[in-house]
């Protein structure tokens, strides 16, 4: 990759958000024969480029992202993955859901 020395460490680990990942996590499997779809005033609409997505998993990942964005504690690089134990209890259980589920992954 040409921009390997613009990239910055978190605890001593090259990250980032994949956000493809994030987007086939919330993504609901569309289980409906796409026979007809009724809007609101009752016409028959069909829309194949409507994405369903579950919003209890939507607002989870937001919030944990929010927290790993919004984390305000010096963590020092050079103890690399140590330097992550001094953190928060939220900041924590959102960088290892998010590591677990494929959202944030290492370079």
């Amino acid at each position: 990759m040409e921009n390997d020395n613009l990239l910055l460490q978190i605890g001593g680990k090259e990250l980032y958000f994949d956000i493809d990942r994030l987007s086939d996590v919330v993504k609901i499997e569309s289980k409906i024969n796409q026979d007809t779809l009724l809007d609101a005033t009752g016409i028959e609409e069909i829309d194949e480029s409507t994405i369903q997505i579950d919003i209890t998993k939507y607002e989870m990942f937001r919030e944990m992202i929010a927290t790993i964005l919004n984390h305000n504690e010096e963590i020092d690089d050079k103890m690399g993955s140590v330097a992550l134990n001094k953190t928060s209890i939220p900041f924590k259980i959102a960088y290892n859901t998010l590591l677990m589920k494929g959202i944030i992954k290492e370079l």
